[in-house]
This record gives C-alpha cells, structure tokens and sequence, in this order.
C-alpha cells in the first residue's frame, strides 16, 4: 500500500515518531527494490502548507509528489480556497488513482521486522558515526538523536565581583548561572539540556573557554551550538574578545546555525537597570547575528518564556543545518583495517 503522508511544518522533521514510521515504509520499499529491481514510487509525501526553498529535509525532498493541479500552491490552500474547488477535485482523484494503481501493480512486501515503533530508527535522526570526544577518545554517538552543545557565557562568583554587586545568581563554574532565580534556582544549562531533551535531542554543556573545540565537533557532525548568554559577561575583555570572533566566523563562512539566547529576569533589578547599555553591547559583539529574529532571542523575562524561546531555535537551527550541513556516507558493510597490497605482475 503505498504511503502517503502530508508534511504539515519544518517540525514534522524533528518529531522521532513520525521518522520512524517513514523508515519502516522506507525498508519496505528498499527491500521491493532490491527484490524487483523497480522503483515503484510509493513513498508521497505531500507539501500540505508552503515550506520556504531548502526548509523541507532532503529524504522528502528528493521524491516530493508534485503535480500540475498544484502549480505554485499547497495542498492546504487548494483545499480551503473555494476558487480552487474544481482543481481540488482533479487533484484528489488523480493522487487516488496513482495510490490505487500503486498498490496494484507493486505490493510491497513486509520490511524489517520491528517489536515495535519505538525500537524502529528514525530516519530524520540518523546515527552518526563514532567521533573524537573532547578528551581525545572515541565515544559512540547518542543513538536517533541530533546534539546540541549549550555553550554558557556567564561570570562566576568570583568574577562578579569586579563587575557588579548582586552575585545570588552565579556559582563557582559559568554553568552554574542561574538568571532565572529565586524563581527558579536551578542553573540555566541543566533547564536547557531538559528542554532539549523532551524534544528528542542529546545535549552537552560547556563554558566559554570550550566553545572553539564544540563549535568545530559541531560543525564536523552536523550538531547544534546553542550559546547562554549573561550580559554581565561582555563586561569582561576576554568574554567579549571571544564572542566576538566567533560571530565574525560564524557570520563569514555560511548561514548562522548557532542560536544566542540572552536573558533578563524581571527580578535582577541590577540587570533591568543596566539593560540598555548591556544590550547594546551584546548587539555590538553579534553584529548581523542580532538581525537574525529566529535565532537571536534577548531580553528573555522569565524561564516560561526561555521554554517557549529554546524549542524554537532549535527547529531554525535544525532547518538549517539540513540546507548547509556536510553529508556522511557510512561504507556498505564491515571497513577492513588491513593495509591494500598490489601483486606483482
């Protein structure tokens, strides 16, 4: 029976479950290849509103069902705009004669045989290969899922000092900064990494001083930088030194992947107080990256509002990277390690 399924946001391309059930079709239809040596074209995914160009992932781009009728619109609006009734008509029956004709002339045999949906992988997460932790080992990837490293720059208590005299929200490691408190007194890099995670990615965090190292791991393997921003930081020379050469590369060399998320708690009056100015210079440091309205996300009030904010620049961030991110081919079966040897002739 062939598969057809409607692409409704970007977001469906996050969602575990509904990559799962296109890689179980997907093994069925590979299996009726390998077997029949056709391609019988029963996977049609269905463009159901309009996607800007690179925003759909390249698995459904590749074999996306088109037809005339459609023209320049989507499946959506031929069906709720009453000028394309007519049109809408024709369209379902010509996708119904192609389904019924499908399944008559290819039956698609059972795929691999699953338990159950959740031990199915998901196609849009797919593995990737081993890679170099930062302390030189291998580490084996986190099974389905995409990472996103949380790279925090924020002042430690200690380094307050020097800057400024409410210290309450900062512990004895930039990652311990916890902007959201006393409402929420829990560092900002463990609340990230939850959210992350109740959206099916693997996470990592990081102080500023790594963020050269997980840019690059990020880069190599199509993994996401997400950057913690305190502004108290930028007061410090070395903090903004760094911020701002990363922007600089990031900005230069392709479409920014790398979301900044700046927060400023109704409850830090210091930080109320000092907004404007501190602000200003976190424009300053992102320049180009604070135009980026789906990315860059200041003057975040409360944690509500960070989890609202977080789970949207991670589908920007991911839409991305599928358009600029470098493709990985694993080789077909086991890779010997035995060096190659020439006979003689």
């Amino acid at each position: 029976m062939p598969f057809v399924h409607r692409v409704a946001v970007p977001r469906y391309f996050l969602s575990r479950p509904c990559g799962q059930e296109w890689q179980i079709f997907a093994d069925r239809v590979a299996r009726y290849e390998e077997e029949m040596g056709l391609d019988p074209s029963v996977l049609k995914p269905l463009l159901w509103v309009p996607l800007p160009p690179g925003k759909m992932h390249p698995v459904a781009a590749r074999i996306q069902f088109s037809s005339d009728l459609l023209g320049d619109t989507c499946v959506r609006q031929l069906m709720r705009l009453q000028r394309h009734q007519d049109a809408y008509r024709e369209f379902v029956f010509e996708l119904a004669g192609q389904i019924v004709e499908s399944a008559e002339t290819h039956p698609i045999p059972e795929g691999h045989s699953y338990p159950d949906l959740e031990s199915a992988p998901s196609i849009f997460h797919t593995p990737q290969p081993a890679v170099e932790s930062l302390n030189g080992s291998e580490r084996d990837a986190d099974s389905d899922a995409l990472t996103v490293h949380f790279v925090v720059a924020a002042l430690t208590r200690s380094k307050a000092l020097s800057v400024r005299s409410d210290r309450a929200v900062y512990g004895d490691r930039p990652r311990d900064w916890a902007p959201y408190h006393p409402v929420r007194p829990s560092p900002l890099a463990e609340y990230a990494s939850a959210i992350a995670e109740s959206q099916r990615f693997a996470s990592r965090v990081a102080d500023l001083e790594e963020l050269a190292e997980r840019a690059e791991l990020a880069s190599r393997h199509n993994q996401i930088v997400v950057l913690l921003v305190d502004v108290w930081a930028t007061e410090l020379e070395e903090a903004s030194r760094v911020l701002t050469a990363y922007n600089a590369r990031e900005i230069r060399e392709r479409e920014p992947t790398t979301a900044v998320l700046i927060p400023r708690s109704l409850d830090d009056r210091e930080t109320v107080q000092h907004w404007r100015r501190l602000s200003e210079e976190c424009r300053r440091i992102f320049r180009g990256t604070a135009d980026d309205d789906e990315l860059y996300r200041s003057n975040i009030p409360t944690y509500q509002a960070f989890e609202q904010d977080l789970p949207a620049v991670l589908q920007v961030a991911v839409n991305r990277m599928f358009v600029s991110g470098h493709v990985h081919r694993r080789p077909d079966g086991e890779v010997s390690s035995d060096r190659p040897m020439l006979d003689a002739p």
